[in-house]
């Protein structure tokens, strides 16, 4: 009798031993996992508040005028880096066939960490991009109001040769190298019947999104990554460019 009720007690032990090992096992892997998504998702959440830092300090260049800024992001382990130009095009559509158009391409400034999200910088706006889908976090300066229309193409231009950096903390430096009105659209904005903006990007579909909701724009995505958008009737348009040269210092 005492020999069943020792090996009841041994078989309980092993039993329990088992399944306290298991369940401190899977809380171990699944409680890793989700910490390291929580922390994953905490990096790009601050790299987006650092992004919208970004974006005003580029605005205080290209809408106040300040001839330099500079902007710190601290990356961790992930990385920063230039990716390639992106393309912004503005046509005026006017009853004359003469149709001034602009054509300047700006380099996009992106945060990859160890998702799949990014945070770019882009034309002015700010994006939080996925393969999943994305948003528009910083709205470009652009301004559509009571029938006017403004269009500021911001140009980034990378200074030296450093395209990427990883870890620690980066500084963003910016100046501004040109700041002018385009000579193409000095008539008034009643001579025209529509403004087209063609953008190629890989956030096509963002600035789409964009467009249509803010400018109420008809937009179709006329190759791969250009989106054309048209917006009719401008009764009042300005169209500028800033040239805003930057580095990333170490």
């Amino acid at each position: 009798m005492s020999r069943d009720r020792a090996v009841s007690d041994v078989v309980g032990f092993v039993v329990v031993f088992s399944l306290v090992a298991a369940t401190v096992g899977i809380v171990s892997v699944t409680g890793i996992g989700i910490l390291q998504d929580a922390r994953d998702a905490e990096q790009v959440n601050n790299a987006e508040r650092a992004f919208d830092v970004l974006a005003d300090n580029m605005a205080d260049i290209h809408r106040a005028g300040a001839p330099s800024r500079s902007t710190e992001i601290k990356l961790d382990d992930a990385r920063l880096e230039v990716r390639s130009s992106v393309v912004i095009n503005v046509t005026g559509v006017d009853p004359s066939g003469t149709n001034p158009n602009v054509s300047y391409s700006t380099t996009p400034i992106m945060y990859e960490g160890r998702g799949d999200t990014a945070i770019v910088y882009e034309g002015g706006a700010v994006f939080r991009d996925s393969p999943r889908g994305g948003i528009v976090t910083e709205k470009p300066p652009f301004r559509f109001a009571d029938g006017g229309v403004i269009i500021p193409i911001i140009q980034t231009q990378q200074m030296g040769n450093t395209t990427s950096v990883a870890g620690g903390t980066v500084r963003v430096r910016a100046e501004r190298a040109v700041r002018e009105p385009l000579p193409e659209f000095v008539q008034r904005a009643s001579d025209y019947d529509a403004l087209i903006v063609n953008i190629t990007s890989p956030r096509h579909r963002l600035w789409q999104r964009y467009l249509e909701d803010d400018a109420e724009a008809t937009c179709t995505v006329t190759r791969p990554e250009t989106v054309q958008c048209r917006i009719d009737d401008p009764e009042r348009l300005s169209v500028t460019r800033t040239l805003i040269n930057f580095e990333f210092e170490v």
